[in-house]
C-alpha cells in the first residue's frame, strides 16, 4: 500500500512536470487555489488584460495569479515550496523557475512570510486591492529580488517605512515603483539607491489614489540617477523639507535636448501652502532639466 502511494505520488510528479515542459504554465492543481496565466502567443511578454470584478489588469502570459482567498491563514509559501520542489526535477538550459508577474488580488492575506516564493522568481510583483494586507517580512522576497523590476501595491495595509523601503532597496534592478491607497505614512533619508529606477508614484491624480504621507527625509531621491518621474500625492502632506526633492546629476545624459533628460516632478496635497516649501527646497536638481507640477494645493 506505501509502495503503490509512493508511486502515485512519483507519477503525478512526472506528468505535472511534462505537462509544465511542454508549456508556460504548471498546472493550476499544483498551484491551487492560484492560476497561471498563459495564452497561445509565443511571445513571452505579451501583455493579456485579467478581468475583476472591478478592473482589466494588464500582466503578462506566464504569470502566477492569487486572487478571492478568503482564508487569511493560508500558506502561500508551501504552494510555491511545492511548484519550485517539481520543477527542481528540471535537467534543461533555462530555468523554467523564472516567471514574469505574480498578482495578489483581493484577498483577506494579512501577511507576507519569509522566502514566499521559495525558488521560483517573478519580475513583476503586484499587490492589488488587499485590504487586510499590513506586513511583509523583510526576507520575503529574498530569491526573487534580483529580478524585481516592477512592484506595486494598491489598496492595502502597508504602513511600516523602514521595513518597506529595506525592502524596496534589495530590488537593484528595481525600474518602476508605484504605492498607492496604503498606508505609508513617511520617505526616510536615503530611500532609495537604484541606477535602473526610472518611475517613482506615490499615487495618481488620474485615479485619485494618494498615500497618508506626512513626512519626507533628507535626500530620499538623489541616489536615483535615472529617475524620469516622480509623484507625491498626501491629503497629509504640509512641509517639503530643504532637501526632500534633491536630485544627483543624471547617470547618462541621452543627448543634449533637455525634454528628453526632463525630470517630471507632480506634487499633490490640500495641505500644501505657498509656506510649506523650504527656501532652496525647488532648486537642488543638479544638472537635470524639471517640469514641476502641483495639484489641489493651496498655494494662491
Amino acid at each position: 500500500m506505501f509502495q503503490t502511494r509512493i508511486f502515485s505520488i512519483i507519477l503525478f510528479i512526472i506528468i505535472q512536470y511534462f505537462i509544465f515542459v511542454h508549456s508556460q504554465c504548471p498546472s493550476n492543481v499544483l498551484i491551487k487555489p492560484c492560476l497561471c496565466i498563459e495564452n497561445n502567443s509565443s511571445k513571452n511578454n505579451e501583455m493579456v488584460l485579467y478581468p475583476t470584478l472591478t478592473d482589466m489588469i494588464p500582466i503578462r502570459q506566464k504569470s502566477i495569479v492569487c486572487e478571492n482567498i478568503k482564508n487569511s491563514s493560508i500558506d502561500l509559501r508551501s504552494i510555491f515550496i511545492k511548484l519550485s520542489t517539481i520543477l527542481a526535477t528540471n535537467n534543461q538550459s533555462y530555468n523554467l523557475t523564472n516567471f514574469n508577474d505574480f498578482l495578489l488580488h483581493n484577498t483577506e492575506i494579512n501577511h507576507l512570510p519569509e522566502n514566499v516564493f521559495g525558488n521560483i522568481t517573478f519580475s513583476y510583483i503586484i499587490l492589488y486591492h488587499n485590504t487586510l494586507l499590513k506586513s511583509i517580512d523583510i526576507n520575503a522576497f529574498n530569491n526573487t529580488r534580483n529580478y524585481v523590476e516592477v512592484f506595486r501595491t494598491l489598496n492595502t495595509s502597508l504602513s511600516d517605512s523602514k521595513t518597506l523601503f529595506t525592502i524596496i532597496n534589495e530590488f537593484k534592478n528595481l525600474r518602476l515603483l508605484s504605492m498607492e491607497n496604503d498606508k505609508l505614512k513617511s520617505i526616510p533619508d536615503n530611500a532609495f539607491n537604484h541606477t535602473e529606477l526610472r518611475y517613482i508614484w506615490f499615487g495618481a491624480h488620474y485615479k485619485q489614489t494618494s498615500q497618508p504621507i506626512d513626512h519626507i527625509g533628507k535626500y530620499p531621491f538623489y541616489n536615483v540617477p535615472n529617475l524620469d518621474a516622480l509623484r507625491i500625492f498626501s491629503p497629509v502632506l504640509t512641509k517639503i523639507g530643504k532637501y526632500s526633492l534633491a536630485v544627483n546629476r543624471r547617470a547618462t545624459l541621452i543627448d543634449d535636448d533637455d525634454l528628453n533628460n526632463m525630470l517630471y516632478i507632480e506634487i499633490a496635497g490640500s495641505m500644501l501652502n505657498a509656506s510649506s516649501f523650504e527656501p532652496t527646497s525647488l532648486t537642488r536638481f543638479r544638472n537635470r532639466a524639471v517640469f514641476l507640477r502641483l495639484y489641489n494645493t493651496s498655494i494662491d
